[in-house]
């Protein structure tokens, strides 16, 4: 039996936390559907996103996780650079793959790349997570940009292997790394799709789903003023953690403003494992986000059949030619249109797009697609040639 690839993943989060969405969705799907072909081993902080409140896990002992990999927690209070240079002289071998993921964070991103450089380690991929986006990039702005220009000056990203997921995130790598980074290109895996079931719920209201951080980049504000313009019954449901106290009060005072026929339920965070069940109760998947470098959330929609209305500034094109949705720009009248086409539906044409949304997934996910973009990205084969 081949000897599996020892892939060591460093991040700031892992389930069981899961509020920062995307970043450990993409891991856990990762994991989740590679793990037959990859040794995986996951060094990350024991906080969730947002919270000061510790994760309920043992920390610094390597536990099991489902059977698919084991993950070191390392406690927030005494982490340190020591700490995390000890653990990964002890656990990166010569046969690893080092997975860093993000690029700003200090223990978890720029730490590990500094021990890479100075361990003399050969392989390294380093998977941005879209925080080169102009989206995310434009949150602290003068930090990010501070940290780039430094970390380019003492070459800190030199000789990295880049992860872009999607052809526009790298051109980005491209843009903030120059023209000789060396990336490929592996894209998000989507969590398995569920079996399709046939909705028998189209009446008033018409049922909004979002999912996404209450945050400027995401948008929601901009949802409720599109909701505000809709002449027939309507409820959404919002979902999504906030830190930006201010943003949240716009968002919030904006709900408070709506006229009677349309109502905003606002759910600070739901767990992944039950996120289903609001899949299946709402009709329409609605995100304004101001972009995506993937957006799980979106392929989750569609597996469970909801037509996404969604920004242009995504990976998921072609919904309005497969009938399971559509890319629009970021005007509230232009989705107000979009959704007002979509009430006027019959009941057959809203069961049509459903449907046609759950084939879009299916079709999406290919598990031997994303096996060999992921074989070529850790491919240390070249390694036993040296």
């Amino acid at each position: 039996m081949t000897e599996k690839t020892s892939v060591v993943v460093v991040c700031d989060w892992f389930d069981p936390a899961f509020r920062a969405g995307g970043p450990i969705q993409s891991l856990v799907n990762l994991v989740t559907q590679l793990h037959d072909h990859y040794s995986f081993s996951i060094i990350c902080g024991n906080l969730d996103y947002g919270s000061d409140n510790a994760l309920p896990v043992a920390t610094g002992i390597w536990i099991d996780w489902n059977g698919m990999a084991r993950v070191m927690y390392l406690d927030n209070k005494t982490l340190s650079r020591t700490t995390l240079f000890s653990t990964l002289n002890e656990n990166v071998s010569e046969k690893s793959v080092l997975y860093v993921q993000g690029i700003f964070s200090r223990y978890f991103s720029i730490y590990p790349i500094l021990w890479w450089h100075r361990s003399k380690h050969r392989k390294i991929v380093v998977a941005p997570r879209g925080m080169l986006h102009r989206s995310a990039r434009s949150v602290k702005p003068f930090k990010k940009t501070l940290f780039l220009t430094l970390a380019r000056l003492f070459g800190w990203f030199n000789n990295i292997d880049w992860q872009s997921t999607q052809p526009d995130e790298t051109k980005e790598i491209r843009a903030a790394m120059g023209k000789k980074a060396k990336i490929m290109e592996a894209a998000n895996i989507p969590r398995s799709i569920p079996s399709y079931q046939k909705r028998n719920d189209y009446g008033e209201p018409l049922k909004i789903l979002s999912v996404g951080r209450i945050s400027d980049e995401k948008d929601p504000a901009m949802l409720v003023h599109v909701l505000g313009r809709l002449a027939f019954p309507a409820e959404a449901t919002v979902i999504g953690d906030y830190s930006d106290e201010d943003y949240f009060n716009q968002f919030n005072n904006l709900c408070n403003q709506l006229p009677d026929h349309v109502k905003v339920t606002h759910i600070r965070a739901v767990s992944p494992s039950d996120m289903g069940s609001f899949y299946r109760d709402h009709h329409v998947f609605v995100s304004c986000s101001k972009g995506e470098n993937f957006g799980h959330a979106i392929a989750e929609a569609l597996s469970y059949g909801l037509p996404c209305f969604i920004g242009e500034n995504t990976p998921w094109t072609g919904l309005k030619e497969r009938q399971s949705g559509e890319e629009l720009p970021l005007e509230p009248a232009v989705f107000e249109a979009a959704l007002n086409a979509y009430h006027q539906l019959s009941f057959e044409e809203k069961a049509e797009m459903s449907h046609a949304a759950h084939n879009f997934a299916v079709e999406f996910f290919q598990p031997e697609k994303f096996h060999k973009q992921y074989k070529a990205l850790f491919n240390i084969e070249d390694l036993d040639d040296e």
